[in-house]
């Protein structure tokens, strides 16, 4: 490696299988200094540069400690600070050179001029005396005289910066790095293949720039890699260093930019996904499919564009998929619509419009044709959203409208349920139907069910929501009581005697948790909800839970969601205004319970206008069983309806003594809450 590197310095040459100096090689050998700083003087010598030669060979020798940065991270920062003025935007040891010349000029007190920006003043001497050393060996060595006079201006770009970037090239030829086109990369040292970043410190970052071109000095681990010392390279002075081939092979390798702009904010949302989903799903293709991973897709919602990075090769590739992509996601947006019934029904009764942006009525279907199709698929948690979103539209063109089912997939006969696509015209559906069954996708044969939508969003009124749950595991007859703080032995005395279900259950202060009571002899049909009424009818302590301990091991054969389903919807619509049509008044999804799970759980969503038909139906299920289940799998409600009633200011202080004497009587009823917004 020291050989190649005096050969590419010129300081050897090979002849007859053997190395030998040439001129340049006994000028080095007579400096008695590092081979790549005797070439950077010479070199400068050649171009009437004596005295910036000198000096950049001295400050590289000591380039580690020029500036001064220690201290609280106050200092440190202000230090950094002081640094942005003396930068300059050719790289670092154009700044080193900047930063002697200034401490060179006159200055009444260079010490304090050190200390004003953040120099090491111990290092500037010893550069001082470096530049003497090496100017007193020019002299007697050499015969060369160095003047005490610049050349070079910082502050004014001339045909000198050219030159001193040419020779600083020529003597670290070994040390050029290439942009590879995006900052997260960095750069590719030429000779190792490694990809580094520029060093935090580097004077090319406090400008913003990052050239296409870089030598450097090092390369600093600590523990990331860094290149140091890194100053900017011309294009044309590489072709004097490397063929033009070569210098081209490489910048094949190199990141392209392409910008795909004016694009709105919500197609770039919508592009996006959610958590960057739909985005990071393409990047990942387009990764596989080009075998190259640095392919990069930014998002710039500031300026509504889409930022590109790829090699030439890929980059057609690359845009081509992305612009599909918003395509699609542009036209689904376009096509975007909302269904609702014109008037309340059974499903399929009610004549249907699809409303557009502006409340354009897009379709209005008289006819009682469908519009919307469920998909059913057997890996319906594994497959690709987007790619099934592409086939459907594709096939099936006019989608206005999908929708994909959150929480726990629903099971059906022929698969699971993925979700529901509305199409613009009955025509669309149809085909998406005709069309797309039974096709081979992800694995799996695609299965589409015309089918007609209970949409509690075209209520009159908010909708009311219950959560529901019964057991899948006996009880075990044990449950664990959660008091207060130090309360547990007196719900012990207190509770010393305390009978539910026809027996007396014995109870006992828990060893192994911590203010909890252990309650044993539970019969078995007995509930949470009960246990926790006796315990606070008992004792006049505070209760914060109680759980009840269910049998471990495999859960008992349970019926099938669809079968718990029409179980509930029957127990259902006798409390329902029009019993002969359930599904236009509530609606009723129970989820499939993981293997793990204790409890069934079942959601009934009811028409917003329903309160006191949904609260007596809740009533009639709390504490019974369905006829599927067995007598110990007991149904649980939580129910919490929200109702709002508003006023013009004029009526209320009419009525308002009237509504606040209403609303204290609501206070001694149990479970019911009440907030009085004003907005005047």
């Amino acid at each position: 490696m020291a050989v190649k590197n005096l050969e590419q310095l010129g300081a050897v040459k090979h002849r007859l299988n053997c190395f030998e100096l040439t001129d340049t090689g006994r000028y080095l050998v007579k400096l008695g200094i590092e081979p790549r700083l005797g070439k950077i003087m010479l070199d400068c010598f050649d171009v009437g540069l004596r005295k910036e030669g000198v000096v950049l060979a001295a400050v590289m020798a000591n380039s580690s400690s020029i500036f001064c940065r220690v201290g609280t991270d106050e200092e440190k920062h202000k230090a950094d600070l002081q640094k942005v003025r003396l930068c300059h935007r050719d790289g670092d040891l154009f700044t080193l050179l900047a930063v002697y010349k200034k401490w060179e000029d006159g200055h009444d007190n260079r010490n304090m001029w050190c200390w004003q920006n953040s120099i090491n003043a111990k290092t500037m001497r010893r550069c001082q005396e470096t530049i003497s050393e090496l100017e007193n060996c020019l002299k007697h060595e050499l015969n060369i005289i160095v003047p005490s006079y610049w050349r070079w201006n910082p502050e004014a770009p001339t045909v000198h910066d050219k030159d001193l970037k040419r020779i600083i090239l020529s003597s670290l030829t070994g040390n050029l790095a290439m942009f590879l086109g995006h900052e997260r990369f960095g750069y590719q040292v030429i000779s190792t293949g490694q990809v580094v970043n520029l060093h935090p410190s580097s004077s090319l970052l406090n400008y913003g720039i990052k050239p296409e071109w870089v030598v450097f000095t090092e390369i600093l681990s600590v523990p990331n890699q860094y290149l140091v010392c890194v100053t900017a390279v011309d294009h044309n002075a590489l072709y004097t260093i490397h063929p033009v081939s070569f210098i081209k092979q490489l910048e094949e390798q190199k990141l392209q930019i392409k910008v795909i702009s004016g694009l709105g904010t919500n197609l770039l949302r919508r592009f996006c996904g959610k958590y960057g989903q739909n985005q990071q799903k393409i990047v990942s293709r387009l990764k596989e499919d080009c075998r190259d991973d640095r392919i990069t897709v930014e998002i710039n919602f500031q300026n509504n564009e889409v930022v590109l990075f790829a090699t030439e090769q890929n980059m057609e590739k690359v845009f081509c998929a992305v612009n599909s992509a918003l395509e699609c996601e542009g036209k689904i947006l376009r096509n975007e619509c909302l269904e609702r019934n014109l008037f309340p029904g059974r499903p399929g009764s009610s004549p249907i419009a699809l409303f557009g942006s502006g409340a354009e009525i897009k379709h209005l279907e008289l006819g009682g044709r469908y519009l919307t199709v469920e998909v059913l698929h057997q890996n319906a948690h594994d497959i690709d959203d987007k790619e099934l979103i592409f086939l459907v539209d594709s096939i099936g063109s006019g989608v206005a409208n999908f929708h994909k089912s959150t929480g726990s997939f629903r099971i059906a006969s022929d698969g699971i349920k993925w979700g529901k696509f509305t199409f613009l015209k009955p025509e669309d559906a149809e085909d998406a139907v005709s069309n797309l069954n039974g096709i081979e996708f992800n694995g799996s044969s695609l299965k589409l069910v015309p089918i007609c939508t209970f949409d509690n969003r075209g209520l009159p009124f908010p909708a009311v929501r219950a959560k529901l749950c019964w057991p899948r595991r006996h009880s075990s007859g044990r449950a664990l009581v959660t008091c207060a703080s130090g309360e547990a032995e007196f719900v012990v005395n207190d509770c010393f005697a305390l009978g539910i279900g026809g027996r007396y259950i014995k109870c006992r202060v828990s060893t192994k948790y911590e203010n909890c009571v252990f309650a044993e002899g539970i019969p078995m049909h007995v509930t949470e909800p009960e246990l926790y009424d006796a315990f606070r009818s008992t004792t006049a302590r505070r209760i914060l839970n109680i759980r009840l301990l269910r049998v471990k091991g495999n859960a008992i054969a349970s019926p099938s969601v669809s079968t718990c389903e029409e179980e509930l919807v029957r127990e259902i619509s006798p409390f329902m205004p029009n019993k002969s049509f359930p599904g236009q008044n509530f609606r009723v999804e129970v989820f499939p319970p993981e293997e793990n799970d204790s409890l069934t759980r079942a959601t009934i969503t009811f028409d917003g206008s329903l309160h006191r038909e949904a609260a007596r139906a809740l009533d009639h299920l709390e504490g019974h069983f369905l006829p599927c289940c067995q007598p110990w799998q007991i149904i649980q409600c939580n129910h919490v309806f929200h109702s709002t009633l508003s006023c013009p200011v004029r009526v209320y202080n009419v009525i308002s003594q009237e509504v606040t004497s209403l609303l204290e009587s609501f206070q001694s009823q149990k479970g019911i809450q009440f907030y009085e917004l004003a907005d005047f």
